[in-house]
């Protein structure tokens, strides 16, 4: 992922709480690091439009020797996909058993692949390698779904609430990846309020962080198990 200042978070992003919590989680890497450990893969999952990247980008910046693996780039030719999946917030949509795959390549130390998936076309292009890491950082709305929970060391779960991820997404989708307000619109109906919802349920049980992100209060911590 190419990080920019727009994507990227600031200390003056988080509360004392989030702070704390995202330091003791750099400390407990550096700890593991120290001893010796298997790649850690580390889930960052959320609904569309609640932070993920944001999170995922500041994390790449503080954590020596990690990268960013996007699972939304693992997506389905939109016209191979059913047509109850048509986004890739529904499993059906997304290629499952690549990334199975490529989560247990990663945490065997072996060279994995991030796919590219061009959104004008509609098809997956050429991926490139990602360099060896010691940790990834797994980006998308379906790490938070449980069938990927097994292939997680640790899950972090981003939060906000529906405005602004209704918000969120009229400013990238419209702008960012040129989508037209009705495909918008179809896009926040299924992802957001019917696939997320479905396939996302539980997920706060399952996570070790979770954090609520709010455009003016930028980005709380609702629970700490690390």
């Amino acid at each position: 992922m190419e990080i920019t200042k727009d994507l990227s978070m600031e200390i003056s992003d988080f509360c004392p709480k989030t702070e704390q919590a995202l330091r003791q989680f750099q400390k407990e890497i550096e700890q593991r690091k120290t001893n010796g450990f298997d790649p850690w893969i580390v889930g960052i999952g959320g609904p569309g439009g609640s932070g993920k990247s944001r999170l995922g980008a500041w994390l790449q910046l503080h954590i020596p020797n990690s990268a960013v693996l996007s699972l939304d780039e693992f997506r389905f030719p939109r016209s191979d996909r059913p047509s109850h999946a048509p986004f890739g917030s529904h499993p059906d949509a997304i290629n499952i058993p690549l990334i199975l795959e490529t989560l247990i390549a990663a945490k065997a130390g072996q060279p994995v692949r991030q796919p590219h998936f061009d959104r004008i076309s509609g098809r997956p292009l050429e991926g490139k390698e990602l360099p060896l890491a010691d940790v990834y950082l797994v980006d998308g709305e379906i790490t938070a779904y449980s069938m990927l929970t097994a292939h997680l060391d640790t899950l972090i779960l981003v939060q906000s609430s529906m405005w602004t991820q209704f918000i969120t997404r009229m400013k990238r989708d419209r702008k960012s990846r040129n989508c037209s307000l009705v495909k918008t619109l179809r896009i926040y109906i299924r992802s957001n309020l019917m696939d997320y919802p479905r396939f996302g349920k539980d997920s706060e049980a399952r996570a070790q962080l979770v954090f609520h992100r709010c455009p003016r209060k930028g980005l709380t911590l609702l629970k700490n198990q690390l």
